[in-house]
Parts: C-alpha cells; sequence; structure tokens
C-alpha cells in the first residue's frame, strides 16, 4: 500500500498491474484502518505506508514477515505470562489475513456476496457479467463490522457485561 493510492475519501484503489485480477481494486477503509495509517511514521524517501526496514514493500516472506512473526510470539508469551492460554506460533502467511477477514465478516452478519466482494473476488456467472454496482456503501460498512469485530476481540468486555444480542438469543 501506498500513500498515493489512498484517496480524500478513505479508499484504496490498488492499481490493475498490482492486483492479481489485474483490474483495479477500491477498498473503501474503515476508520480503524485509516487511524492506523495516519500513526504510521513516514519516510521522506518512501511512499509505502508499511515499508519493510529497507524501504521496501512489506513482503509475504522474508525478514519483514519474520520480524512480525517475532512480534507475535513476544506479545502471545507476554499474555501467556498474564495466566492467558497461549498455542505455539502457526505456520502461518500473510493470506491467511484474508481467510480471517472474510469468516469475521460472516460472523459480524456481512453478506457473502459482499465480503467476496471486499476480497477482490471476481464475481462469476451471469451476476459478474451484468451487476457492474460498485458496491462501495455496502464494502465501507463490511469493513467498519470487520473493525468493530476484531475490536471486539481485542477488548472484549468484561465477563459480567452481556451484549443484548447475546441476551436475546439466550432468551429464545
Amino acid at each position: 500500500m501506498t500513500y498515493k493510492e489512498i484517496t480524500d475519501d478513505g479508499v484504496w484503489i490498488i492499481p490493475a498491474e498490482r492486483y492479481k485480477t489485474k483490474r483495479a481494486h477500491f477498498v473503501p477503509l474503515s476508520k480503524a484502518a485509516l487511524a492506523m495509517i495516519a500513526a504510521q511514521q513516514k519516510f521522506n524517501d518512501c511512499g509505502y505506508v508499511f515499508p519493510s526496514n529497507a524501504k521496501k514493500p512489506f513482503s509475504r516472506s522474508g525478514k519483514s514477515k519474520a520480524r512480525l512473526d517475532n512480534a507475535v510470539l513476544k506479545t502471545m508469551r507476554k499474555q501467556e505470562k498474564n495466566g492467558a492460554k497461549v498455542e505455539q506460533l502457526p505456520n502461518w502467511t500473510l493470506h491467511d489475513l484474508r481467510r480471517t477477514a472474510k469468516t469475521l465478516m460472516v460472523r459480524a452478519g456481512v453478506r457473502p456476496d459482499i465480503s467476496e466482494r471486499v476480497l477482490g473476488h471476481v464475481i462469476a456467472g451471469v451476476e459478474g457479467t451484468y451487476d457492474r454496482n460498485s458496491y462501495a456503501d455496502e464494502k465501507r460498512d463490511a469493513l467498519e463490522k470487520l473493525a468493530a469485530m476484531i475490536e471486539r476481540i481485542l477488548k472484549p468486555l468484561p465477563s459480567k457485561v452481556v451484549t443484548l444480542e447475546h441476551r436475546a438469543k439466550a432468551q429464545a
């Protein structure tokens, strides 16, 4: 992701030459994602939002990924010392984040066809041929729901607090 690819209204436009479908992909970023981007340290001679130490794009392997794995493992060990049950760091790839996003969007109530569009999957068949809507509002809503789901995972409610949704399901 480069800063030039982010529009003033918070849409990340991944250029066709860098995207797997060879078509530009439009991602309306959530408020949480925009805040994370705004918090990144900028280097004068580097346009990447999440660069490696070499001021190159973050890659799925090599030193950048190894540093991320080490940071995750360090956080997991810290949680373990605080009493949390922690498993070993799984063998994972950056692509697993896409699978996780899809799963969490489904859990958050996002329609499957919208989550597919968020992920930039080509919609097959007649629907893909004739439906040319950008679904920008639906995609932005899906990513806001994803951000809220991640926030609830990272900062769960105190154990005695019950959400209205959970209470309604329990009473049903």
